[in-house]
């Protein structure tokens, strides 16, 4: 591929991810609008276990944000009632956090909504094509992975 073929098809492959992601953003911010959660207490909700705490540390790794920004995104879902903090048992230095009850609800509805959403967007692409999609969506997904951790990025 030359360089001008390869920078054509950077460029519409960028355009075509922006565009995947504004849109899934746009269907986020409605499930969980229904909710009374922004997108990323969404997020959020969806990456603590259902029945288990997690350390405030771990669930800033799993999140990709700072501790800081986890700290203030947990203080709201605390606020609203979808969230608890806790000591650690063993180092009472360590947070956890855990999902209440309304949390748990929450939880199942948000990844109801995901499911049934999903569900009607592939009822939009064939069959044949679903396999071949998920195949083109894993190489990028691996290949965006390998050049981030290569420190190549400038």
């Amino acid at each position: 591929m030359s360089a001008s073929s390869l920078d054509l098809f950077a460029s519409n492959l960028q355009r075509l991810i922006s565009h995947l992601v504004r849109e899934y953003e746009l269907c986020d911010q409605i499930c969980t609008g229904q909710y009374r959660l922004t997108a990323s207490q969404g997020y959020t909700i969806l990456t603590l276990p259902e029945s288990e705490s997690m350390t405030m540390n771990a669930l800033s790794e799993a999140m990709g944000l700072a501790n800081s920004t986890m700290t203030r995104m947990v203080d709201q879902l605390v606020e609203k009632g979808f969230v608890r903090r806790m000591t650690d048992d063993e180092d009472r230095r360590v947070v956890r956090v855990c999902l209440t009850l309304q949390g748990q609800e929450s939880r199942h509805n948000l990844e109801q909504a995901q499911q049934y959403f999903f569900g009607l967007v592939l009822a939009e692409i064939s069959r044949e094509e679903r396999q071949d999609i998920l195949q083109s969506f894993e190489r990028v997904v691996t290949a965006i992975e390998k050049v981030r951790k290569s420190g190549c990025i400038p």
